[in-house]
């Protein structure tokens, strides 16, 4: 099991903790979050308002903690550290640096991204293949086609309303035709939230009868 943990200072949290809305936001999530391993900033203890837990065991994913919010994704990626140097690679056969991460984040928010022609989407990664790397499109589309597994845990004073928004809720999903709460009675610490998601602990129950639980 690997797990390295990232302080994330006060200038970095409006790129890890902003509404998500669709696929193309997550894709750009995680390449921001791969830059900023790599980067491996040294934040001081005072200037700390959040951190980046990355998970790999069975379970591969990434954490991203503030005071009162919790979300993951999943982390489909090779990753090593040495030297207190983080790297990262897909299977092992096309290496994640900067230049890889910030070229995905350009092409999805590029015009051609939205374009409603599909060759205009085409014309970029090509003229990319051709001048820097020949797999970007086997990367790119494995972006695409990934299995996100997005979830969120909010602790929601603002919009605390009863059942129908309680104040300790999981977010499931991202976009507005699919997203739903489960509403929770108490608020959940960083490792109850890593612990829902580790398919090496037992699982937790939605609702089971007492003489059940007793």
């Amino acid at each position: 099991m690997k797990v390295y943990e990232f302080k994330i200072s006060k200038i970095f949290l409006n790129i890890f903790f902003r509404p998500i809305r669709n696929k193309a936001e997550i894709i750009e999530l995680l390449m921001e979050a791969i830059n900023y391993m790599i980067l491996n900033r040294s934040v001081s203890e005072e200037d700390t308002y959040g951190k980046i837990i990355l998970k790999i065991d069975k379970m591969s994913r990434l954490f991203f903690f503030t005071k009162d919010k919790y979300f993951s994704i999943i982390f489909p990626f090779f990753a090593t550290r040495e030297d207190n140097k983080y790297s990262f690679s897909f299977r092992n056969k096309i290496i994640i640096d900067n230049n890889l991460t910030r070229k995905v984040i350009s092409i999805i928010k590029c015009d051609e991204f939205k374009a409603n022609c599909s060759l205009d989407f085409v014309a970029p990664i090509c003229d990319y293949e051709e001048e820097c790397d020949e797999n970007f499109w086997i990367f790119l589309r494995e972006l695409l086609l990934m299995e996100d597994g997005y979830i969120r845990y909010d602790y929601d004073k603002k919009h605390e309303n009863g059942d129908l928004h309680p104040l300790n809720h999981y977010d499931l999903f991202y976009s507005s035709n699919a997203t739903f709460k489960i509403g929770l009675n108490n608020k959940l610490s960083e490792d109850e939230f890593i612990d829902l998601l580790d398919i090496n602990t037992n699982c937790k129950y939605l609702y089971r009868k007492f003489e059940e639980a007793k």
